[in-house]
C-alpha cells in the first residue's frame, strides 16, 4: 500500500549546531579565568573559566572543560561544557552530550543529547 504522504528528500539536517574550532572566530583558552561582561558579533568559544554576562548576536560555545556561571544571550547558544545561569537564545540552544546546565532558557528551539544534564525551566517561544 502507498503512502498517502510520498518522502522527498530534503536538504542534509544538521544534528547540531556545534561549529568546529576553526570555524570559530575567537576562543577563550583553556588556563583563562576571566570575569566581567563579554560582547561579541559573530562567534566565541570559551574553554576556561567564566563568570559575568554574555550578550551577542551570534554564536557561543561553551567548551567541554569549561566552566561558565554567566546570564547569557546569544542568537545560537552550544553547551558542551558545564554552564550555570539564565540563558536566552534568539535562535537555537543545543545542550550536547556529557554537559551540564543549571538555570532557565527561553528559545525556539531545543536539543537536549543523552547524557548531558539539565535542571531549571525552558520556555520555547
Amino acid at each position: 500500500m502507498g503512502s498517502l504522504f510520498p518522502l522527498t528528500p530534503g536538504p542534509p539536517v544538521r544534528e547540531t549546531n556545534l561549529m568546529q574550532d576553526s570555524e570559530i572566530d575567537t576562543i577563550l583558552g583553556d588556563d583563562i579565568v576571566f570575569r566581567g561582561k563579554l560582547q561579541f558579533k559573530t562567534s566565541l568559544k570559551i574553554n576556561g573559566n567564566f563568570k559575568g554576562t554574555v550578550s551577542s548576536a551570534g554564536h557561543l560555545v561553551i567548551g567541554p572543560g569549561a566552566k561558565v556561571e554567566a546570564d547569557v544571550e546569544a542568537g545560537y547558544i552550544s553547551i558542551e561544557g558545564t554552564l550555570r545561569g539564565n540563558i536566552l537564545a534568539k535562535h537555537r540552544i543545543d545542550i550536547i552530550k556529557n554537559a551540564r546546565m543549571q538555570g532557565d532558557m527561553k528559545t525556539p528551539e531545543l536539543q537536549i543529547q543523552p547524557g548531558s544534564r539539565f535542571t531549571g525551566n525552558c520556555i520555547m517561544d
